[in-house]
């Protein structure tokens, strides 16, 4: 399969990415719809969003304000946990794809014996863990008021 440039059909390349994205996230949605909807009814029994509603705000009010926000925290975390996996699985799925990227370039350089190359691309791949673990701590602090960074 030939990679469609995006200047030449933007369609074309956009849905040559469908198919891998869907095999990427597929496995790990489950878990992230499941938590997310266990944390939002544990957040609507709670007594401040009772309290909210007897006090009269709207539904969205509520839903954005004290619900979601409170819900998030621990779905964050599932998701920052989960996106390692991700960016892990996707140099398998590179591969069976024939799409271009690092996790193709990966299994080029292992099978050559090109090992400053793995280690080039590997300390890249864990500069995004750390990206991804950084964004999703400066995230609690958006969510949480309780947390507070300086």
């Amino acid at each position: 399969m030939q990679l469609i440039p995006f200047a030449k059909d933007p369609l074309g390349n956009l849905g040559q990415f469908i198919l891998p994205a869907v095999v990427l996230g597929a496995g790990l949605t489950g878990s992230s719809m499941r938590m997310t909807r266990t944390m939002v009814l544990e957040v609507l029994r709670q007594d401040y969003t009772r309290t909210a509603w007897a006090k009269g705000l709207s539904e969205r009010v509520i839903v954005t304000r004290h619900v979601m926000r409170n819900a998030l925290i621990p779905v964050i975390t599932i998701i920052g946990m989960q996106l390692p996996m991700i960016i892990g699985g996707s140099v398998i799925i590179e591969d069976i794809f024939s799409l271009p990227g690092i996790g193709r370039l990966m299994i080029e350089a292992l099978s050559q014996r090109n090992y400053p190359m793995v280690s080039g691309i590997n300390l890249i791949l864990a500069t995004f863990v750390i990206i991804i673990n950084l964004v999703v701590d400066l995230t609690y602090g958006f969510l949480d008021p309780r947390i507070h960074y300086q």
